[in-house]
């Protein structure tokens, strides 16, 4: 079933991007699904999903993470010292909230507005949670905008999950958050589309890593007094 699920994906990056970037993908896929030990990579159409909010016109169909590029990404949150608290906006079947764990952060959360995507994300951090007692773990099943940011949230994760609408109304959300307890947040953002409404809203890209022109991604961050108009 698994290699149906690979073939299914390998086909779909083939047609709609390239042959070489569907071979990279795959690779990675079945080495990433193989460490982490879960199951996340099979393609899922949201319009068969039973969906919570009125954003379903906004949002994408289920991807998971790109492998590679999240385990860079994260790597430089571990040499910068900023993997603390973490919440997916978009969590899908869990996979960055089992990569995340693997790199040092604490308090992960994934927002999902799928329930079944919900589900199988409970499911593939179950074992996470034995392995890693101190750390919690919390998949909250909720439209993105609705979602209420918790003080102690210092990063936020995006991989493309919504269109511009939906994400400068999150963008609003971390803003408020910030001004009821000023902190130093990041933004770890994976194919960043809308990177510009975090700029216009006073972030800075720190980093940024981009492969075979289609798997790239950022980190932006927002200091405290860092508060442009927006």
């Amino acid at each position: 079933m698994k290699l149906l699920h690979y073939l299914h994906y390998f086909f779909y990056i083939a047609f709609n991007w390239n042959f070489r970037l569907a071979l990279f993908t795959i690779r990675h896929e079945v080495k990433g699904e193989k460490k982490y030990v879960i199951a996340t990579s099979e393609l899922n159409d949201l319009k068969k999903l039973s969906l919570k909010g009125n954003n379903f016109i906004h949002a994408e169909n289920y991807q998971g993470a790109n492998y590679f590029l999240l385990e860079k990404l994260f790597s430089h949150m571990q040499s910068i010292n900023a993997n603390n608290n973490i919440v997916d906006y978009g969590c899908g079947k869990g996979r960055v909230l089992v990569v995340a764990a693997s790199y040092g952060f604490k308090k992960i959360i994934g927002i999902e507005f799928a329930r079944e995507l919900c589900e199988m994300a409970k499911k593939n951090i179950l074992r996470l949670q034995y392995n890693f007692p101190e750390k919690f773990f919390n998949v909250i099943h909720a439209d993105a905008v609705d979602y209420l940011i918790e003080d102690d949230i210092n990063v936020f994760f995006f991989f493309n999950p919504f269109n511009e609408i939906v994400m400068l109304t999150v963008v609003k959300n971390i803003l408020r958050s910030l001004k009821i307890n000023p902190r130093e947040v990041y933004a770890v953002y994976l194919n960043p589309v809308h990177k510009e409404i975090f700029m216009s809203a006073g972030f800075e890209e720190i980093y940024h890593f981009q492969k075979l022109h289609y798997i790239h991604g950022c980190i932006l961050k927002k200091s405290p007094e860092d508060f442009g108009a927006f």
